[in-house]
Protein backbone atom coordinates (compact mmCIF):
# COMPACT_ATOMS: atom_id res chain seq x y z
CA UNK A 1 0.00 0.00 0.00
CA UNK A 2 2.80 2.39 0.92
CA UNK A 3 4.67 1.55 -2.29
CA UNK A 4 1.57 2.27 -4.35
CA UNK A 5 1.15 5.63 -2.62
CA UNK A 6 4.78 6.55 -3.28
CA UNK A 7 4.45 5.62 -6.95
CA UNK A 8 1.31 7.76 -7.36
CA UNK A 9 2.99 10.64 -5.50
CA UNK A 10 6.08 10.41 -7.71
CA UNK A 11 4.05 10.37 -10.92
CA UNK A 12 1.91 13.33 -9.79
CA UNK A 13 4.97 15.33 -8.77
CA UNK A 14 6.69 14.56 -12.06
CA UNK A 15 3.67 15.69 -14.10
CA UNK A 16 3.32 18.82 -11.97
CA UNK A 17 6.96 19.76 -12.48
CA UNK A 18 6.53 19.44 -16.25
CA UNK A 19 3.83 22.11 -16.48
CA UNK A 20 3.65 25.86 -16.06
CA UNK A 21 0.88 28.36 -15.47
CA UNK A 22 0.78 31.46 -17.68
CA UNK A 23 -1.26 34.51 -16.65
CA UNK A 24 -1.79 37.52 -18.92
CA UNK A 25 -3.13 40.68 -17.25
CA UNK A 26 -4.12 43.58 -19.50
CA UNK A 27 -5.00 47.00 -18.14
CA UNK A 28 -6.15 49.83 -20.42
CA UNK A 29 -6.46 53.37 -19.07
CA UNK A 30 -7.93 56.33 -20.93
CA UNK A 31 -6.55 59.43 -19.24
CA UNK A 32 -7.73 62.98 -20.08
CA UNK A 33 -5.01 64.95 -21.90
CA UNK A 34 -2.75 61.87 -22.01
CA UNK A 35 -4.77 59.43 -24.11
CA UNK A 36 -4.70 55.66 -23.84
CA UNK A 37 -2.07 53.84 -21.79
CA UNK A 38 -1.92 50.05 -21.96
CA UNK A 39 -0.18 47.89 -19.36
CA UNK A 40 0.38 44.20 -20.03
CA UNK A 41 1.81 41.81 -17.46
CA UNK A 42 2.58 38.21 -18.39
CA UNK A 43 3.41 35.89 -15.50
CA UNK A 44 5.00 32.45 -15.77
CA UNK A 45 4.93 30.11 -12.77
CA UNK A 46 6.35 26.62 -12.41
CA UNK A 47 7.89 24.58 -9.62
CA UNK A 48 10.31 26.94 -7.78
CA UNK A 49 10.40 29.34 -10.77
CA UNK A 50 8.56 32.61 -11.38
CA UNK A 51 8.91 35.20 -14.14
CA UNK A 52 7.04 38.42 -14.88
CA UNK A 53 7.19 40.39 -18.16
CA UNK A 54 5.78 43.92 -17.96
CA UNK A 55 5.04 46.18 -20.91
CA UNK A 56 3.72 49.73 -21.14
CA UNK A 57 2.40 51.22 -24.39
CA UNK A 58 1.46 54.91 -24.52
CA UNK A 59 -0.79 56.18 -27.29
CA UNK A 60 0.10 59.87 -27.07
CA UNK A 61 3.36 60.70 -28.85
CA UNK A 62 4.22 63.56 -26.47
CA UNK A 63 3.50 61.53 -23.32
CA UNK A 64 5.41 58.58 -24.74
CA UNK A 65 8.46 60.73 -25.41
CA UNK A 66 8.24 62.29 -21.94
CA UNK A 67 8.29 58.80 -20.44
CA UNK A 68 11.26 57.74 -22.52
CA UNK A 69 9.26 55.65 -24.97
CA UNK A 70 7.32 52.42 -24.59
CA UNK A 71 8.92 50.02 -22.14
CA UNK A 72 9.19 46.27 -21.74
CA UNK A 73 10.91 44.99 -18.63
CA UNK A 74 10.63 42.12 -16.21
CA UNK A 75 11.98 40.01 -13.41
CA UNK A 76 12.81 36.33 -12.99
CA UNK A 77 13.08 34.61 -9.62
CA UNK A 78 14.90 31.26 -9.63
CA UNK A 79 14.50 29.33 -6.40
CA UNK A 80 16.90 26.61 -7.52
CA UNK A 81 19.79 29.03 -8.05
CA UNK A 82 18.52 31.45 -5.35
CA UNK A 83 18.83 34.31 -7.81
CA UNK A 84 16.66 37.28 -8.79
CA UNK A 85 17.13 38.78 -12.27
CA UNK A 86 15.67 42.02 -13.64
CA UNK A 87 15.83 42.68 -17.37
CA UNK A 88 15.05 45.09 -20.21
CA UNK A 89 13.70 43.26 -23.26
CA UNK A 90 14.13 46.27 -25.55
CA UNK A 91 17.75 46.91 -24.60
CA UNK A 92 18.52 43.18 -24.12
CA UNK A 93 20.18 43.85 -20.77
CA UNK A 94 19.87 42.18 -17.38
CA UNK A 95 21.12 42.56 -13.81
CA UNK A 96 21.19 39.99 -11.02
CA UNK A 97 21.25 39.73 -7.24
CA UNK A 98 21.27 36.61 -5.08
CA UNK A 99 18.82 35.91 -2.29
CA UNK A 100 21.40 36.61 0.41
CA UNK A 101 21.85 40.17 -0.88
CA UNK A 102 18.10 40.73 -0.52
CA UNK A 103 18.02 39.10 2.91
CA UNK A 104 20.80 41.43 4.04
CA UNK A 105 18.64 44.34 2.82
CA UNK A 106 15.71 43.39 5.11
CA UNK A 107 13.97 41.40 2.38
CA UNK A 108 13.84 44.32 -0.05
CA UNK A 109 15.30 43.73 -3.54
CA UNK A 110 18.05 46.22 -4.34
CA UNK A 111 17.63 46.10 -8.12
CA UNK A 112 14.92 48.38 -9.51
CA UNK A 113 12.46 47.72 -12.33
CA UNK A 114 12.21 51.24 -13.86
CA UNK A 115 8.77 50.86 -15.40
CA UNK A 116 6.63 53.27 -13.39
CA UNK A 117 2.85 53.41 -13.25
CA UNK A 118 0.67 50.86 -11.42
CA UNK A 119 2.77 47.92 -12.61
CA UNK A 120 6.33 48.68 -11.69
CA UNK A 121 9.02 50.81 -10.21
CA UNK A 122 10.58 50.00 -6.90
CA UNK A 123 12.32 46.80 -6.03
CA UNK A 124 9.91 44.32 -7.51
CA UNK A 125 8.92 41.45 -5.28
CA UNK A 126 8.61 43.28 -1.99
CA UNK A 127 5.54 45.32 -2.87
CA UNK A 128 2.40 43.80 -1.45
CA UNK A 129 -1.13 44.67 -2.56
CA UNK A 130 -2.92 42.02 -0.55
CA UNK A 131 -5.36 39.77 -2.38
CA UNK A 132 -7.63 39.81 0.66
CA UNK A 133 -8.82 42.48 3.05
CA UNK A 134 -5.75 42.99 5.25
CA UNK A 135 -4.31 45.90 3.31
CA UNK A 136 -7.65 47.56 2.81
CA UNK A 137 -8.51 47.70 6.51
CA UNK A 138 -5.34 49.61 7.34
CA UNK A 139 -5.95 52.69 5.20
CA UNK A 140 -5.28 55.82 7.29
CA UNK A 141 -6.94 58.30 4.95
CA UNK A 142 -10.37 57.96 3.42
CA UNK A 143 -11.34 60.06 0.42
CA UNK A 144 -14.19 62.38 1.39
CA UNK A 145 -16.11 61.52 -1.77
CA UNK A 146 -15.95 57.79 -0.99
CA UNK A 147 -17.00 58.42 2.61
CA UNK A 148 -20.15 60.38 1.82
CA UNK A 149 -21.31 58.98 -1.50
CA UNK A 150 -24.42 57.01 -2.33
CA UNK A 151 -23.94 53.43 -3.52
CA UNK A 152 -25.99 51.13 -5.74
CA UNK A 153 -24.84 47.55 -6.18
CA UNK A 154 -26.36 44.82 -8.35
CA UNK A 155 -25.22 41.18 -8.28
CA UNK A 156 -26.50 39.28 -11.31
CA UNK A 157 -28.23 35.97 -10.55
CA UNK A 158 -26.98 34.15 -13.63
CA UNK A 159 -23.51 33.41 -14.95
CA UNK A 160 -21.65 34.88 -17.91
CA UNK A 161 -18.81 33.31 -19.89
CA UNK A 162 -15.67 35.49 -20.01
CA UNK A 163 -12.92 33.72 -21.91
CA UNK A 164 -12.39 30.37 -20.20
CA UNK A 165 -14.16 31.49 -17.01
CA UNK A 166 -17.73 31.12 -15.80
CA UNK A 167 -18.34 34.44 -14.05
CA UNK A 168 -20.87 36.35 -12.00
CA UNK A 169 -21.23 40.03 -12.92
CA UNK A 170 -21.42 42.71 -10.25
CA UNK A 171 -22.24 46.35 -11.05
CA UNK A 172 -21.45 49.03 -8.47
CA UNK A 173 -22.47 52.66 -8.94
CA UNK A 174 -20.96 55.24 -6.63
CA UNK A 175 -22.21 58.84 -6.59
CA UNK A 176 -20.04 61.45 -4.91
CA UNK A 177 -19.30 65.15 -5.31
CA UNK A 178 -17.10 64.37 -8.32
CA UNK A 179 -19.97 62.75 -10.19
CA UNK A 180 -21.20 59.23 -10.74
CA UNK A 181 -18.86 56.34 -11.47
CA UNK A 182 -19.90 52.87 -12.54
CA UNK A 183 -17.74 49.82 -11.83
CA UNK A 184 -18.44 46.52 -13.58
CA UNK A 185 -16.69 43.39 -12.34
CA UNK A 186 -16.83 39.75 -13.37
CA UNK A 187 -15.95 37.24 -10.61
CA UNK A 188 -14.94 33.60 -10.96
CA UNK A 189 -14.61 30.92 -8.30
CA UNK A 190 -12.30 28.85 -10.51
CA UNK A 191 -9.13 30.09 -8.83
CA UNK A 192 -6.92 26.98 -8.64
CA UNK A 193 -4.42 28.18 -11.28
CA UNK A 194 -4.32 31.65 -9.73
CA UNK A 195 -3.63 30.08 -6.36
CA UNK A 196 -0.80 27.99 -7.78
CA UNK A 197 0.92 31.04 -9.29
CA UNK A 198 0.44 33.07 -6.09
CA UNK A 199 1.81 30.22 -3.98
CA UNK A 200 4.90 29.86 -6.19
CA UNK A 201 5.67 33.58 -6.05
CA UNK A 202 4.95 33.80 -2.32
CA UNK A 203 7.21 30.85 -1.53
CA UNK A 204 10.07 32.36 -3.55
CA UNK A 205 9.62 35.81 -2.04
CA UNK A 206 9.55 34.40 1.49
CA UNK A 207 12.83 32.60 0.74
CA UNK A 208 14.55 36.00 0.70
CA UNK A 209 12.38 37.56 3.41
CA UNK A 210 10.09 39.50 1.09
CA UNK A 211 6.44 39.47 0.08
CA UNK A 212 4.85 38.61 -3.24
CA UNK A 213 3.02 41.14 -5.42
CA UNK A 214 -0.68 40.43 -5.76
CA UNK A 215 -3.59 42.22 -7.39
CA UNK A 216 -6.70 43.23 -5.40
CA UNK A 217 -9.37 40.55 -5.39
CA UNK A 218 -12.01 43.19 -6.12
CA UNK A 219 -11.70 46.91 -6.89
CA UNK A 220 -15.22 47.92 -5.85
CA UNK A 221 -15.08 46.03 -2.56
CA UNK A 222 -11.77 47.72 -1.72
CA UNK A 223 -13.35 51.14 -2.31
CA UNK A 224 -16.53 50.31 -0.41
CA UNK A 225 -14.62 48.91 2.54
CA UNK A 226 -12.37 51.95 2.78
CA UNK A 227 -15.43 54.20 2.71
CA UNK A 228 -17.05 52.25 5.54
CA UNK A 229 -20.01 50.94 3.51
CA UNK A 230 -21.76 47.68 4.30
CA UNK A 231 -22.19 45.48 1.24
CA UNK A 232 -22.67 41.91 0.08
CA UNK A 233 -19.33 40.41 -0.83
CA UNK A 234 -18.96 38.11 -3.83
CA UNK A 235 -17.01 34.87 -3.69
CA UNK A 236 -13.97 34.38 -5.93
CA UNK A 237 -11.81 36.96 -7.67
CA UNK A 238 -12.18 39.47 -10.49
CA UNK A 239 -11.07 38.41 -13.98
CA UNK A 240 -12.54 41.41 -15.79
CA UNK A 241 -13.12 44.96 -14.64
CA UNK A 242 -14.38 48.20 -16.18
CA UNK A 243 -14.61 51.60 -14.51
CA UNK A 244 -15.96 54.73 -16.18
CA UNK A 245 -17.65 58.02 -15.26
CA UNK A 246 -21.33 58.36 -16.13
CA UNK A 247 -21.68 62.13 -16.28
CA UNK A 248 -18.60 63.09 -18.33
CA UNK A 249 -15.69 61.78 -20.38
CA UNK A 250 -13.18 61.58 -17.53
CA UNK A 251 -10.75 58.85 -16.56
CA UNK A 252 -11.65 55.31 -17.68
CA UNK A 253 -10.00 52.01 -16.90
CA UNK A 254 -10.45 48.40 -17.95
CA UNK A 255 -8.73 45.22 -16.82
CA UNK A 256 -8.90 41.58 -17.92
CA UNK A 257 -7.06 38.37 -17.02
CA UNK A 258 -6.39 35.28 -19.11
CA UNK A 259 -4.84 32.16 -17.60
CA UNK A 260 -3.93 28.66 -18.76
CA UNK A 261 -1.74 25.68 -17.95
CA UNK A 262 0.90 24.65 -20.49
CA UNK A 263 3.71 22.11 -20.86
CA UNK A 264 6.89 23.38 -19.21
CA UNK A 265 8.99 25.51 -21.57
CA UNK A 266 12.56 26.06 -20.41
CA UNK A 267 13.06 29.16 -22.57
CA UNK A 268 10.30 30.94 -20.61
CA UNK A 269 12.51 30.72 -17.52
CA UNK A 270 15.90 31.68 -18.89
CA UNK A 271 17.82 34.78 -19.99
CA UNK A 272 19.17 34.73 -23.58
CA UNK A 273 22.93 34.21 -23.58
CA UNK A 274 23.46 37.07 -26.05
CA UNK A 275 22.04 39.64 -23.62
CA UNK A 276 24.44 41.99 -21.83
CA UNK A 277 24.83 41.76 -18.07
CA UNK A 278 24.86 45.18 -16.33
CA UNK A 279 25.05 46.39 -12.73
CA UNK A 280 21.53 47.83 -12.84
CA UNK A 281 18.82 48.84 -15.30
CA UNK A 282 18.49 52.49 -16.34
Amino acid sequence: MLNRFLIVFFISSNIFSQTQVVIVEEMLMDVPFAGEIKYTTTKYASDNLFKRDMEIEVGSFLVRMAMGGNKKLGEFIDGNKKMRTVYDLNEEEYAQENFQTIIDNDGKPTLEIPLGGPMGGGGGGNSNNEDDEQNEDNEDQVDEDEENNEVRRVIEKGYEKIGEFSTKKVTTEMMGSRGRVIIEEWFTTDTSLFRFAIDVESKLASAYGGKAQTFPRSFSESMLRRAGHEFESVEGRVVKYQMSPIDDDGFKMGFEIKINKQPFKKSDFSIPTKWEKVDELN
